[in-house]
């Protein structure tokens, strides 16, 4: 397996998404609702400790660490150091006594660049492009993964279906794109188009990404690259990651409802 480091898979996300959406007596959620538990704890826990409460033998969490993307459980404990170091910018501002002037004020100042750095014509080109594709997939890290599923429920309302994805390597749709259809990559950061290169460099179709990081080394596979942020955000979890996609998904939206949205179209 790659450096799991490049991957920014968000441990914390999967193992939530287990335990909100598995069965309770599943292993995959005993193992992750342990892990959650014992977040603070990864450095000092073993696998044969965590084998014993979880009374599971070792191979099964071998199996749940392959589940999640890593080759062993050491791999997965490694992952929650670089987690926390991507989210170190929120957790350390929301310690302030006046976090909420600071966010406040950042929000602001990033809209404002956005709605110069990304203008409605750019915006209208995008979603002529989606109008258009046979089949259009939008790849993210699980951070942006719920933007981009607000995105897509809405968009069924306009006949036009996407397909997201946070787990490339896993999906077999993939596999059956066509040199006519559309893939989106969402990177806010860029860990994500940098840990997928060489995978996305080998599918067909248009590529589009979609980033706040002004890396050139990320930019290689794509026909397109829609800057979010005037200012560089490669690697630092800033307010583009979280509030910009949203932001720049929902201005989308309503661009393309009322250019495609409508039965007339």
């Amino acid at each position: 397996m790659k450096n799991p480091d490049l991957y920014g898979l968000s441990l914390a996300s999967r193992l939530c998404s287990i335990v909100n959406d598995h069965a309770l007596s599943s292993v995959d959620t005993v193992l992750a609702d342990y892990l959650l538990d014992h977040y603070h704890e990864l450095d000092a826990l073993n696998i044969y400790a965590f084998a014993e409460a979880c009374q599971v033998p070792r191979s099964s969490i071998h199996r749940f660490c392959i589940k999640l993307g890593y080759a062993n459980f050491r791999d997965l404990k490694r992952s929650s150091h670089h987690e926390t170091d991507c989210y170190a910018y929120f957790t350390s501002l929301s310690q302030k006594p006046d976090f909420r002037e600071i966010l406040s004020r950042q929000i602001v100042d990033m809209i404002a660049d956005m709605n110069t750095i990304v203008p409605d014509a750019l915006l209208l080109q995008l979603a002529g492009k989606i109008h258009q594709a046979p089949t259009v997939c939008l790849l993210s890290s699980y951070s942006s993964l719920s933007a981009l599923q607000d995105f897509q429920r809405p968009m069924i309302l306009c006949r036009k279906r996407l397909h997201v994805i946070a787990s490339p390597l896993e999906n077999e749709r993939l596999k059956l794109l066509k040199d006519e259809d559309l893939i989106l990559v969402v990177s806010a950061m860029g860990r994500f188009a940098q840990a997928y290169q060489t995978l996305i460099a080998g599918l067909p179709g248009e590529k589009i990404l979609i980033t706040a990081s002004h890396q050139r080394e990320i930019r290689t596979p794509y026909d397109q690259v829609i800057t979010i942020s005037s200012q560089d955000c490669h690697l630092v979890k800033t307010a583009y990651a979280k509030y910009g996609v949203s932001y720049f998904f929902d201005n989308l939206y309503s661009l393309y409802s009322r250019r495609y949205g409508h039965p007339e179209n």
